[in-house]
Formats: C-alpha cells, sequence, structure tokens
C-alpha cells in the first residue's frame, strides 16, 4: 500500500491543506518556514515508528493566526483548539499474517452520512466534526451513528465486532481506507486514533480504537530527518524497523554451530561475556567500591556495577554497533552525515528485503543538508535504488528538498510546492492537475529535467526562448545598480524548448501558483499569440492580433536560413524536429501528403521569412494601434519585443562581435557587470528594455523593489 493523499487542518503551519501522493517518487519542494517539515511531521504522526497518543504535543503543534481584538484594537494571537491529520491509503498488499495475529475483535460503527465526519461551508472551507472523532469511546452513543439493528432486548446495535479474519476481508473490500489522528489542545484527554473505511456502497465505517498491530500491517515507515542523528534513527528497540532487522538477522544465525567447539554461536558469545564482565569488574573494582560506599544510606541499592555489554542474554542482538572503515574503522555515529544518510538508506533496504514483505515508505527530509554536489547525487542515486531494487514489493518514497539534484527524473506530476500565505499566515499547497501534466512531452520533461527544474523553487519565472537567458540577470542589475537583484528577488529565468512551448510551461506554472513573464519576439505572433489569448481569454486587440499574423505570414520564406537552421540541428530544436521527419520520410515510414510532413514544412516556412516584420505590422496596422496591442498583452504578462526580437536592439558595435547569438548574449552579460559600463553602450532603445525590467522585478499588484531612477542611456 502507498499513501495517495494527506490532509491537515489545524496543524502547526497547515491550517488546511490537501496533498496528492502517487505511488513511487514524490518530490516537495519550498523555501525555508514554508511548511515542508509541517508535512513530514504530520506523516510521521500517523505512520512513524512512536505511538501518535504517545507524543508531546504543545500550543506550536496547532495553528495559530493574528487579529484585532474588538475591544483593545490591538493585535493578538489566536490558537486552534483542535487539530486533525488524515491518510489515505491505495492498494491492498496488507500484512496478512500480522492482521491475523490481533488477538482482540476490531470495533466498527457506521456513519448515517460522511457529514457526520466532515464538509463543506458556504465558502468552500472543509468543517471538521473534531468533537466526534476525539469521543471514539462514545460513539455508540452518537447520533452520527447508524442502527444496524436491535438486539433481543430491543436495544439498538451500532458496533459491529470483526474477527482478524472479518478484518481481513473487509478492509479487503474496502474502496478507500484512511488513518487519522484527532487531538484537542483545551482538553488533553480529548483525542482520537483510528482508521476510516469507505465500502464499496459509499458507506462510511469508522474504527472505535486502531491496534498497532493492525497500523502495521497497512504500511512500513521511516523517515530520515533532516536533523539526522544515527543514535536516534538507528534505535535497537523491538518496536524499530532497524530493531527488527538487527534482531532477525541474530535469530537466522545465532543457531548456527561453531566447526571446532560444536557450540552455537549464541552459546560461545554468553560464555565469553561471563569472561568479559569479570574482567571489567577487576578494572573498575576500586571505582565502583568508592561509587558504593558514597551511597551508603542515600538510596536503596543492591550493586553497581561498570557493564561491557548488556546482561540480558535473551538480547545480546542490542550491543551491536555498525563500524564503518573509510580508511579509519570508527563507529557509524563518528562518520560524516553523508555516510550516515547511505547507510540509513540502504539498511532500511536491506530491512524490506528481508524481514519486510508488504508495503514500505521512506520519507526523507532535505536529503541534500551538508553534502557536496557529487555526494548529493550518490544520495539521491541511493534513494532511486530503494525504489527501483524491489521487484515483488511497492514502495513509496516522499522527499523535501531545497535542492535540483532531487528533482531530476521526477514526474511533474509528483512535485509538491509549498509557500506561505503571508496573509493568513499559514502554508499553502499546488500541484499538476491530470489535465495539465498529459500535455507535458516527454521529450520537454527531460529539458525541464537538464535545464529548468530550478522553475519549481522560484516565486516568479521569466520564459525565454534565446539568448535572453544569460542576458535578463546582467540587464536588470544595471537598471537597477544591485547585484544579483533577480536571485534576492527569487526570480528564475527559464529558457524554453522553442516558443511552441510557452503554453504548456504556463499552464504548469499556474497550476502551481508561481507567477511567470513571457519574454517573445515578433515571430510569436505567427502562432503562439493567438494560442496565449485564447488561453487567458483575452479578447481586446484580437482583431488586430489577427492582422499582425496576416502581415508576418505573407513575408517570402527565407530558404537560405532554414538551410543554415537544418545544418546546426545539434543546437536547434525547430531543426531537430524536420530532421526527424525527414528521416522517417526517407525511410518510407511516412509519405508525401503526410499531415505531420506538412505541418512541419509550413511551420518551417512561416518561423524562418525574409523581409522587416516591424514595418509589415506597421503598415498593416499602424504604429498606435500596434502599440497598444503590445501594451494589452503586457499587461497580460507577454512581452513581446517591438522591434523583432534581442538581437535588433543591440548596438554596431555588438553586432560586429564575432559568435552565435547565445555566445554574444553571454559576452554581454559579462561586460554589462564593468562598472563603468551602461546599458545605452550596448543596447539601442533602452525605454523600453527598463519597460521590460519594471514588468520582471513587479508582481500583479505592487512592484518588489522601489524602482531606482538612473541614467540608462
Amino acid at each position: 500500500m502507498y499513501i495517495s493523499k494527506f490532509c491537515a487542518f489545524n496543524f502547526r503551519s497547515l491550517r488546511q491543506v490537501t496533498i496528492r501522493f502517487e505511488n513511487g517518487k514524490n518530490v516537495i519542494v519550498g523555501k525555508n518556514n514554508s511548511g515542508k517539515s509541517n508535512i513530514i511531521k504530520g506523516l510521521e504522526i500517523l505512520i512513524g515508528e512512536k505511538w501518535p497518543t504517545y507524543q508531546n504535543f504543545t500550543d506550536n503543534d496547532f495553528y495559530t493566526y493574528e487579529e484585532i481584538d474588538e475591544e483593545t484594537g490591538e493585535i493578538k494571537e489566536v490558537i486552534s483548539d483542535n487539530l486533525y491529520i488524515e491518510a489515505e491509503l491505495d492498494g491492498r498488499d496488507f500484512d496478512e499474517e500480522l492482521i491475523t495475529a490481533i488477538k482482540k475483535k476490531t470495533a466498527f460503527s457506521k456513519l448515517k452520512s460522511s457529514k457526520g465526519l466532515y464538509y463543506k461551508s458556504d465558502k468552500d472551507d472543509i468543517l471538521i466534526n473534531y468533537d466526534f472523532f476525539q469521543s471514539l469511546d462514545e460513539v455508540e452513543n452518537r447520533d452520527e451513528i447508524e442502527i444496524l439493528g436491535y438486539n433481543k432486548g430491543n436495544y439498538p446495535i451500532k458496533t459491529l465486532w470483526k474477527s482478524p479474519e472479518e478484518l481481513l476481508s473487509f478492509l479487503k473490500s474496502a474502496e478507500k481506507i484512511k488513518i487519522f489522528f484527532c487531538k484537542s489542545r483545551i482538553d488533553d484527554e480529548k483525542t482520537g486514533l483510528g482508521i476510516i473505511c469507505i465500502s464499496p456502497d459509499k458507506s462510511f465505517w469508522i474504527s472505535h480504537f486502531l491496534s498497532k498491530k493492525l497500523r502495521d500491517s497497512l504500511i512500513t515507515t521511516t523517515i530520515i530527518s533532516s536533523l539526522r542523528s544515527q543514535k536516534e534513527d538507528l534505535r535497537l528497540v523491538h518496536y524499530t524497523w532497524f530493531g527488527k532487522l538487527i534482531a532477525g538477522l541474530w535469530e537466522k544465525c545465532k543457531d548456527k554451530k561453531d566447526k571446532a567447539s560444536q557450540k552455537t554461536y549464541e552459546d560461545l558469545i554468553k560464555e565469553k561475556s561471563v569472561d568479559i564482565k569479570s574482567l571489567v569488574d577487576m578494572v573498575f573494582a576500586k571505582e565502583t567500591s568508592e561509587i558504593k560506599n558514597l551511597l551508603e544510606g542515600a538510596i536503596a541499592h543492591k550493586a553497581v556495577s561498570f557493564k561491557f555489554m548488556n546482561d540480558n542474554k535473551n538480547e545480546l542482538y542490542k550491543n551491536i554497533e555498525i563500524f564503518i572503515n573509510d580508511g579509519i574503522d570508527r563507529p557509524l555515529y563518528e562518520k560524516g552525515t553523508g555516510i550516515q544518510s547511505a547507510i540509513i538508506i540502504s539498511l532500511f533496504s536491506l530491512y524490506c528485503n528481508n524481514f519486510h514483505n508488504r508495503s514500505s515508505l521512506l520519507i526523507a527530509e532535505e536529503p541534500e543538508l551538508y553534502l557536496h554536489p557529487q555526494a548529493r547525487r550518490v544520495i539521491s542515486a541511493e534513494l532511486e535504488k530503494f525504489l527501483s531494487l524491489s521487484k515483488v514489493q511497492e514502495r513509496q518514497l516522499i522527499i523535501s528538498t531545497h535542492s535540483v539534484e532531487y528533482l531530476k527524473n521526477v514526474e511533474p506530476y509528483n512535485i509538491v510546492r509549498i509557500y506561505k500565505n503571508d496573509l493568513k499566515n499559514c502554508s499553502e499547497v499546488k500541484q499538476l492537475d491530470n489535465e495539465t501534466s498529459k500535455t507535458i512531452t516527454t521529450e520537454l520533461k527531460r529539458f525541464i529535467w537538464s535545464n529548468n527544474t530550478e522553475i519549481f523553487f522560484a516565486d516568479k519565472v521569466i520564459l525565454v526562448e534565446g539568448g535572453e537567458v544569460y542576458i535578463i540577470p546582467s540587464i536588470v542589475d544595471k537598471i537597477y545598480e544591485r547585484k544579483q537583484l533577480l536571485d534576492y528577488e527569487n526570480i528564475s529565468v527559464a529558457r524554453v524548448n522553442g516558443k511552441g512551448s510557452f503554453l504548456t510551461y504556463v499552464k504548469m506554472l499556474n497550476c502551481f501558483d508561481i507567477n511567470y513573464l513571457i519574454l517573445g519576439d515578433l515571430d510569436c505572433f505567427k502562432d503562439e499569440v493567438s494560442k496565449l489569448t485564447t488561453y487567458f481569454e483575452i479578447k481586446e486587440n484580437s482583431d488586430e492580433i489577427l492582422k499582425i499574423k496576416q502581415a508576418i505570414s505573407e513575408l517570402e520564406v527565407n530558404y537560405e536560413e532554414i538551410d543554415d537552421r537544418i545544418k546546426g540541428s545539434d543546437k536547434n530544436y525547430d531543426a531537430q524536429t524536420l530532421q526527424k521527419v525527414f528521416e522517417r520520410f526517407i525511410s518510407g515510414e511516412i509519405k508525401n501528403n503526410d499531415s505531420e510532413l506538412i505541418s512541419i514544412v509550413k511551420f518551417m516556412q512561416s518561423r524562418y521569412t525574409k523581409g522587416n516584420k516591424y514595418d509589415a505590422i506597421i503598415t498593416a496596422i499602424g504604429e498606435d494601434k500596434f502599440t497598444e496591442t503590445l501594451n494589452a498583452l503586457r499587461n497580460n504578462n507577454i512581452f513581446i519585443w517591438s522591434k523583432g526580437e534581442l538581437e535588433n536592439y543591440y548596438t554596431t558595435e555588438v553586432k560586429q562581435m564575432s559568435g552565435s547569438k547565445d555566445l554574444k548574449a553571454l559576452a554581454l552579460s559579462y561586460l554589462l557587470q564593468k562598472e563603468d559600463k551602461k546599458i545605452g553602450d550596448y543596447f539601442l532603445d533602452t525605454e523600453e528594455i527598463k519597460l521590460l525590467c519594471d514588468k520582471i522585478v513587479s508582481k500583479p499588484s505592487n512592484l518588489l523593489i522601489e524602482i531606482k531612477e538612473t541614467e540608462i542611456a
């Protein structure tokens, strides 16, 4: 089984959050203090090693917000009275042996309606029936519970007691299974822990309690926290996975016999332990006697001793300690966190392979901490191994991270973005919807993984097609006389894989609630502007946009430029696409009337044309209408270079520089960093460039920074 959904209400910064998880690898991204750790902590409470009801809760675990006191006018803190967390599990690979080992019957009651648990308010907020969840001992007396029948005394029956076999059958047939935990801040006794089962007839059943065996039969979890501690993560106690691993390996081999003595290894160890104990007692004899004398009359005691090994002969395995030799043989806890993380991941995989035959979940919180880049990639590979090495077991991996290394090869659909809503002092979560995910091609995913994983961490993304990716940061720094301004404002510049990808990126960024600005050239009017305005439902200037498209499309085809592009196909996405289609045409896979071939050829013909696009547009609609159209697009985060493309703004000196477009842009980015240079030394129409920078650093409602007037000419 695996976690398919996690919900939290009034838990720390998670005021009201629902997260979809997928089987396999899931990655949670977000800035510091955004709430990533709170998601991990919520999962740990539900399915971690420590039993939920034994954990300590303080006011800091309850969602807190500020409001104005109507009597005094002062701002006061308001702390929520209750919290509720829930995890939904998919899959049905239970640990059947563990369920059938449950000695007592399990009690379930049927809800009259799901509204007895939670329901939506008029404002679309989900309201939780906290009192019900915190009163599971009194479920039979609740009005929310349906009467199942009557006993001989005509007393209503509201509970079904299920034997282990009946419980297993019931769980297997359930459409949904949810684990929940509910806690009151006001009354420490009011706590609820159980499972909810939704049967095929859509009826809701709730358990009166949850046994540890039942919970552990559903999923096995380990959490590698950001504050890694070998002593915490590898505790040798009977209820931890590591304790079970070492105990299991011990039990498997302890009865094997030594060839020389014909005694079992366990017996030999016990014999040696008596000798070792005696020798240790002799070493510390004086100190032992002195401590005993000091304690005389102070407290009741029988003996004081220094022990080398545990006296409990049935738990000799608890004396086991892992050593690592990386040139020097030392205990694991004395090694670096990178080695510790890798060992913990490998040991958990070993435990899952040998002693756990059902679903396993590994949660790694910020695994990149304290690691250099190569080590980050090694740990990422180890995490991938955890998923791939098992052929018979469902495994799920959840990572929270600030590092792009852990987003490589991750399906965008499996990325969770969390950020802080400062107005409500709570965390918000955004993910891709299924429809948008389907539009992201495999080729585009690879491009994102190799070039643009940074966008998932940004507050705003500038989408560009060409050399702007190199030069925009330097232009912004020069305009506002600040160093690395975009980094300080958490703004990223991302080069898309051809202007045809603009719309896909926009849809994706909208799903993640990340602001963006599209920066394109006049060629975008051929097709992309119409697609974008349709998506944004921009109706103003639609006639002008159509006329601009027609004017550009009527320009003569530039076959020489197409020929140059095809020769450099390794550097151009359009040429690569055309090359692939031509190869299929030559091999006979497609014919000359194939729709894909015709479409690509027509696109290339429209993509590369002769003549001045700006002059053609002005002739078609006039300068005033063109300016009006550009402004309308810019107000909707679509910035089109009015003169054509970036290169049209270069001075004669820049145009004469050698190298490709990208190399010129890269060289300019370094030249602009010189203090004695100005924007006007390299660019024409600096007012439009400053206008672009204003759009880059602005938010929808206000500027991120105070615009400083500066000499740019």
